[in-house]
């Protein structure tokens, strides 16, 4: 496979980013070194050297397919999730090793776990190996970076590196008070996202904002005006008890978003953090992109 360059433009086309849609931008002042090669074996050695952390083991960050670590790289993609997608992009950018945070085979392990006789299965495995793709999973030892990779990635998408912090009450201050109504929307325009749910009163004045997980904190309301939350555990738990709190007469508001949506801008970060120690091949971030869409 030939070592494809990539313009800044094209790359704006591959990954749907557009200047202003409050994505991290892509970082294009570093020198490729196109006489020098490197192999997969080598780039993930020069990743668990410079993480800074111990290697996790056991871990699912592990490579996932056919590739082998003698394989010559070509360009490296990194991405939230190796989809079929992202690995065609990969493909026709001239990227032969994608790096992705989330599984490629839809379960943690990607062992192929209950995927026997599975025919979609076969056929991104078979991708795979057919244009000799080194897929490697990068999501226990990313999070334990210090700072967690995809935590800075989140807190630069949404502005918050600039806002106020409350350590006590792992609390961020808006700039100024708005409705819960508009901030909803600017989360929408910051992560590209038709998938934003809002649980509460939309003219709701808020403040102080709480990123939580995918469980809804119980034993109290939360500190924060509006906690923002991805991908709730079950919707009948933790939505009902969101609408439950609030009928209780607690002025407060959450935020839902996928998963995808609260990660991603973190392989961005990813592609930055790569580019300070590989310079013998191109690193490009491609979007997997909010796997939802709205009717109108």
């Amino acid at each position: 496979m030939k070592n494809r360059a990539i313009t800044r433009r094209k790359f704006i086309n591959l990954s749907g980013i557009g200047v202003g849609a409050g994505l991290i931008l892509p970082r294009f002042s570093y020198a490729v070194n196109r006489r020098a090669k490197i192999t997969a074996g080598e780039v993930m050695a020069r990743i668990k050297e410079n993480v800074h952390v111990p290697w996790k083991n056991p871990t699912v960050d592990t490579i996932k397919g056919a590739g082998t670590n003698d394989i010559v790289v070509t360009g490296i993609t990194t991405s939230f999730m190796a989809t079929l997608d992202v690995l065609q992009r990969s493909v026709k950018a001239g990227n032969n090793f994608v790096l992705a945070h989330e599984p490629t085979f839809w379960t943690n392990l990607d062992l192929g776990e209950g995927l026997d006789g599975d025919p979609l299965y076969q056929h991104k495995q078979d991708y795979i190996k057919e244009h000799g793709l080194f897929v490697h999973r990068f999501h226990d030892n990313w999070h334990a970076r210090k700072p967690d990779g995809i935590d800075e990635g989140w807190q630069k998408v949404m502005g918050w590196d600039k806002w106020n912090y409350d350590k006590a009450t792992g609390n961020y201050e808006l700039p100024q008070e708005m409705t819960l109504a508009a901030y909803a929307s600017e989360v929408k325009r910051r992560l590209k996202s038709d998938g934003v749910r809002v649980v509460g009163d939309p003219q709701l004045k808020v403040k102080t904002i709480f990123k939580g997980s995918n469980k809804v904190p119980r034993g109290g309301a939360p500190l924060a005006d509006v906690t923002i939350h991805y991908e709730p555990d079950r919707e009948n738990n933790n939505v009902e008890w969101e609408r439950d709190l609030i009928a209780a007469g607690q002025k407060k508001g959450f935020v839902i978003i996928s998963h995808n949506r609260k990660e991603e801008a973190g392989m961005d970060n990813c592609a930055a953090w790569l580019r300070a120690f590989i310079s013998e091949v191109p690193i490009t971030f491609m979007e997997s992109g909010d796997p939802f869409w709205r009717m109108v």
